[in-house]
């Protein structure tokens, strides 16, 4: 019995140890777009850098992404840019950078953990949904596998080839939690919706008024405490119970 128990929760725990590693990308507005790891604000800064890297980006300087705004861009989510920390709001909504708009900068907790924003300065069009179908895993020092999952719901691996299987999500309930505030507790406005294989939150009529907050001062607290490290964990415990396992058999 005991033996049965061991071998069940190994079982269990290789299945965790070989999750694949959820990168959800949103559309790109001039180059500009919108990265989430394993969850929402898993990233350091470096491993933001890292990975945009890896999407044949970089972090985009507070320019781009003002002319990614002008043209439409805004999400619900805290992330990493050259410098700073931002939300780009376009319509004020009271979960998302404390009701304010435009380039929302935040001023406190810059050494948490955050989504990240990726510019690549090849994409010459305004506004463009197509996949990103490769990553190249050589600039990750995690190199677990990785899920591509697109603003349009195509999944790929990162060789390029197709992934099947459902879209996984961050596994939080964004239409309530908003950006992260602990004033996050109100229901979601019906103005916005959610993405269909992102997890931040955006409006469907685009506002071309950009207006710059950059004294920041906005909320972040009691986010997510998620590290991209659980994978690693119940590696970790998988070993242990092998090692049960042959202790039994002994």
């Amino acid at each position: 019995m005991a033996k049965f128990f061991w071998a069940t929760f190994g079982l269990c725990l290789l299945k965790l140890c070989l999750t694949d590693t959820q990168v959800n990308v949103s559309c790109r507005y001039a180059g500009v777009f919108h990265v989430e790891k394993d969850g929402r604000y898993s990233m350091t800064r470096s491993e933001a850098v890292e990975l945009c890297k890896a999407l044949n980006s970089t972090l985009p300087t507070l320019e781009q992404m003002r002319r990614a705004h002008q043209l439409g861009f805004e999400t619900c989510r805290y992330g990493f840019i050259l410098g700073h920390i931002v939300i780009p709001r376009i319509n004020p909504y009271h979960l998302c950078a404390a009701n304010h708009t435009g380039i929302y900068k935040l001023s406190a907790n810059t050494t948490g953990l955050y989504d990240a924003y990726c510019y690549n300065a090849t994409e010459t069009r305004d506004k463009t949904c197509e996949p990103i179908e490769k990553l190249n895993t050589s600039m990750l020092s995690d190199r677990s596998k990785i899920v591509i999952d697109n603003e349009d719901g195509s999944r790929y691996n990162a060789d390029g080839t197709r992934h099947s299987g459902d879209s996984s999500t961050s596994g939080v309930d964004d239409e309530n939690v908003g950006s992260g505030s602990t004033h996050d507790t109100t229901v979601m406005d019906t103005s916005i919706r959610r993405s269909s294989s992102t997890s931040y939150l955006e409006h469907t009529t685009p506002v071309s008024q950009l207006l710059d907050h950059s004294s920041g001062g906005g909320e972040k607290e009691f986010f997510p405490t998620n590290t991209g490290k659980t994978s690693s964990l119940h590696c970790i415990l998988f070993k242990i119970t092998q090692w049960g396992i042959m202790l039994l058999a002994k």
